[in-house]
Protein backbone atom coordinates (compact mmCIF):
# COMPACT_ATOMS: atom_id res chain seq x y z
CA UNK A 1 0.00 0.00 0.00
CA UNK A 2 1.19 3.62 -0.54
CA UNK A 3 1.68 4.31 3.16
CA UNK A 4 3.91 1.25 3.61
CA UNK A 5 5.96 2.15 0.50
CA UNK A 6 6.35 5.76 1.68
CA UNK A 7 7.53 4.64 5.12
CA UNK A 8 10.01 2.22 3.54
CA UNK A 9 11.40 5.02 1.35
CA UNK A 10 11.72 7.29 4.37
CA UNK A 11 13.83 4.65 6.14
CA UNK A 12 16.37 4.42 3.30
CA UNK A 13 19.23 6.87 3.29
CA UNK A 14 22.78 7.32 2.21
CA UNK A 15 25.12 5.03 4.15
CA UNK A 16 22.12 3.31 5.73
CA UNK A 17 20.96 6.37 7.64
CA UNK A 18 17.23 6.99 7.65
CA UNK A 19 15.82 10.02 5.88
CA UNK A 20 13.15 12.34 7.26
CA UNK A 21 10.33 13.91 5.30
CA UNK A 22 8.86 17.24 6.29
CA UNK A 23 5.68 19.21 5.67
CA UNK A 24 4.70 17.60 2.35
CA UNK A 25 4.49 14.13 3.89
CA UNK A 26 2.45 15.44 6.78
CA UNK A 27 0.14 17.28 4.37
CA UNK A 28 -0.49 14.01 2.56
CA UNK A 29 -1.14 12.20 5.83
CA UNK A 30 1.74 9.76 5.27
CA UNK A 31 3.71 10.07 8.49
CA UNK A 32 1.62 10.38 11.59
CA UNK A 33 4.68 11.12 13.74
CA UNK A 34 5.24 14.41 11.86
CA UNK A 35 1.91 15.88 12.90
CA UNK A 36 3.63 17.41 15.94
CA UNK A 37 4.80 20.21 13.64
CA UNK A 38 1.22 21.14 12.76
CA UNK A 39 -1.61 22.65 14.79
CA UNK A 40 -3.85 19.78 13.67
CA UNK A 41 -3.41 17.03 11.07
CA UNK A 42 -2.85 18.63 7.67
CA UNK A 43 -3.12 22.21 8.94
CA UNK A 44 0.03 24.32 9.21
CA UNK A 45 -0.03 27.22 11.67
CA UNK A 46 -1.01 30.34 9.70
CA UNK A 47 -0.54 33.86 11.03
CA UNK A 48 -2.00 36.78 9.12
CA UNK A 49 -2.37 40.50 9.63
CA UNK A 50 0.20 43.20 10.33
CA UNK A 51 1.37 42.39 13.89
CA UNK A 52 3.28 39.18 14.62
CA UNK A 53 4.87 37.61 17.69
CA UNK A 54 7.52 35.00 16.85
CA UNK A 55 9.46 33.11 19.50
CA UNK A 56 12.56 31.07 18.67
CA UNK A 57 13.15 28.14 21.01
CA UNK A 58 15.27 24.99 21.11
CA UNK A 59 13.09 21.91 20.64
CA UNK A 60 13.90 18.23 20.99
CA UNK A 61 12.90 16.22 17.90
CA UNK A 62 13.22 12.62 16.76
CA UNK A 63 12.66 12.30 13.01
CA UNK A 64 14.96 9.32 12.43
CA UNK A 65 15.32 7.42 15.69
CA UNK A 66 18.10 9.78 16.83
CA UNK A 67 16.96 12.57 19.15
CA UNK A 68 18.43 15.97 18.31
CA UNK A 69 17.89 19.58 19.36
CA UNK A 70 16.22 21.61 16.63
CA UNK A 71 15.32 25.28 16.34
CA UNK A 72 11.59 25.99 16.31
CA UNK A 73 9.50 29.11 15.71
CA UNK A 74 6.40 29.31 17.92
CA UNK A 75 6.93 25.65 18.78
CA UNK A 76 6.87 24.26 15.23
CA UNK A 77 9.08 23.22 12.34
CA UNK A 78 8.63 24.70 9.84
CA UNK A 79 7.65 27.96 11.50
CA UNK A 80 4.23 29.49 10.91
CA UNK A 81 3.11 30.45 7.43
CA UNK A 82 2.98 34.26 7.45
CA UNK A 83 0.27 35.87 5.30
CA UNK A 84 0.79 39.53 4.45
CA UNK A 85 -0.90 41.96 2.06
CA UNK A 86 0.87 44.21 -0.41
CA UNK A 87 0.69 47.83 0.71
CA UNK A 88 0.56 47.01 4.44
CA UNK A 89 3.35 47.65 6.94
CA UNK A 90 4.18 44.61 9.05
CA UNK A 91 5.65 44.52 12.55
CA UNK A 92 7.31 41.29 13.66
CA UNK A 93 8.58 41.00 17.23
CA UNK A 94 11.09 38.14 17.35
CA UNK A 95 11.99 36.83 20.80
CA UNK A 96 15.14 34.75 21.14
CA UNK A 97 14.95 31.97 23.72
CA UNK A 98 18.02 30.15 22.41
CA UNK A 99 21.25 30.15 24.45
CA UNK A 100 23.03 31.99 21.60
CA UNK A 101 22.43 34.75 19.03
CA UNK A 102 19.88 34.39 16.25
CA UNK A 103 18.29 36.37 13.41
CA UNK A 104 15.59 36.08 10.75
CA UNK A 105 16.23 36.98 7.11
CA UNK A 106 13.11 37.75 5.04
CA UNK A 107 14.30 36.08 1.85
CA UNK A 108 13.44 38.08 -1.28
CA UNK A 109 11.53 40.79 0.58
CA UNK A 110 12.22 44.38 -0.54
CA UNK A 111 12.77 45.99 2.83
CA UNK A 112 15.07 48.56 4.39
CA UNK A 113 18.63 47.33 5.03
CA UNK A 114 18.30 47.48 8.82
CA UNK A 115 15.39 45.02 8.66
CA UNK A 116 16.99 42.44 6.33
CA UNK A 117 18.01 40.05 9.09
CA UNK A 118 21.68 39.46 8.28
CA UNK A 119 23.52 39.82 11.60
CA UNK A 120 26.58 42.08 11.79
CA UNK A 121 25.87 43.34 8.26
CA UNK A 122 22.34 44.76 8.23
CA UNK A 123 21.39 44.42 11.90
CA UNK A 124 22.85 43.42 15.25
CA UNK A 125 22.23 39.76 16.14
CA UNK A 126 19.30 39.03 18.44
CA UNK A 127 20.98 38.13 21.73
CA UNK A 128 19.61 35.45 24.06
CA UNK A 129 16.56 36.52 26.08
CA UNK A 130 16.02 39.65 23.99
CA UNK A 131 13.47 40.73 21.39
CA UNK A 132 14.15 42.45 18.08
CA UNK A 133 11.34 44.24 16.24
CA UNK A 134 11.31 44.09 12.46
CA UNK A 135 9.06 46.63 10.76
CA UNK A 136 8.82 47.33 7.05
CA UNK A 137 6.32 48.13 4.29
CA UNK A 138 5.24 45.36 1.93
CA UNK A 139 5.98 46.53 -1.63
CA UNK A 140 5.45 43.28 -3.53
CA UNK A 141 3.32 40.16 -3.72
CA UNK A 142 4.05 36.46 -4.18
CA UNK A 143 5.40 33.48 -2.25
CA UNK A 144 8.64 33.79 -0.26
CA UNK A 145 10.29 32.30 2.79
CA UNK A 146 12.13 33.35 5.92
CA UNK A 147 15.04 31.69 7.69
CA UNK A 148 17.81 32.26 10.19
CA UNK A 149 21.09 33.76 9.03
CA UNK A 150 22.91 32.70 12.20
CA UNK A 151 25.07 29.68 12.94
CA UNK A 152 23.47 27.16 10.53
CA UNK A 153 20.18 27.40 12.47
CA UNK A 154 18.23 27.17 9.21
CA UNK A 155 19.52 23.60 8.83
CA UNK A 156 18.14 22.85 12.30
CA UNK A 157 14.57 23.94 11.52
CA UNK A 158 14.51 27.73 11.72
CA UNK A 159 12.56 28.60 8.54
CA UNK A 160 9.02 29.17 7.29
CA UNK A 161 6.88 30.43 4.41
CA UNK A 162 5.52 33.85 3.50
CA UNK A 163 2.57 34.48 1.18
CA UNK A 164 1.87 38.08 0.18
CA UNK A 165 -1.50 38.81 -1.40
CA UNK A 166 -1.47 41.43 -4.18
CA UNK A 167 -3.35 44.69 -3.74
CA UNK A 168 -5.75 43.58 -6.45
CA UNK A 169 -6.38 39.87 -6.92
CA UNK A 170 -5.82 38.87 -10.51
CA UNK A 171 -6.44 35.12 -10.41
CA UNK A 172 -9.33 33.45 -8.61
CA UNK A 173 -8.60 30.01 -7.20
CA UNK A 174 -10.57 27.52 -5.12
CA UNK A 175 -7.67 26.74 -2.77
CA UNK A 176 -4.25 28.17 -2.08
CA UNK A 177 -1.73 25.62 -0.77
CA UNK A 178 1.89 26.20 0.14
CA UNK A 179 4.34 23.29 -0.15
CA UNK A 180 7.60 23.81 1.73
CA UNK A 181 10.19 21.07 1.26
CA UNK A 182 13.22 20.56 3.47
CA UNK A 183 15.52 17.80 4.59
CA UNK A 184 16.92 16.68 7.93
CA UNK A 185 20.15 15.05 8.94
CA UNK A 186 21.22 13.63 12.27
CA UNK A 187 24.75 14.85 11.49
CA UNK A 188 25.89 18.25 12.67
CA UNK A 189 25.24 20.96 10.03
CA UNK A 190 28.90 22.00 10.50
CA UNK A 191 30.01 18.48 9.58
CA UNK A 192 27.79 18.51 6.48
CA UNK A 193 29.16 21.89 5.30
CA UNK A 194 32.77 20.80 5.88
CA UNK A 195 32.15 17.56 3.97
CA UNK A 196 30.58 19.44 1.04
CA UNK A 197 33.54 21.83 0.86
CA UNK A 198 36.22 19.17 1.33
CA UNK A 199 36.51 18.22 -2.38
Amino acid sequence: DPLRRARALAQRGRRGRPLAAGGAGAELGMWEQLVWALTSPGQQTVLSGTEFELTIDPMSVDFTGNRRTARAINGSIPGPLLRWREGDTVTLRVRNRLPHDTSIHWHGILGPPGMDGVPLITQPPIAPDTTFTYEFPIRQSGTYWYHSHSGLQEQRGLYGSIVIAPTQEQVKVDQDKVVLLSDWTTDSPDYVINTLKRG
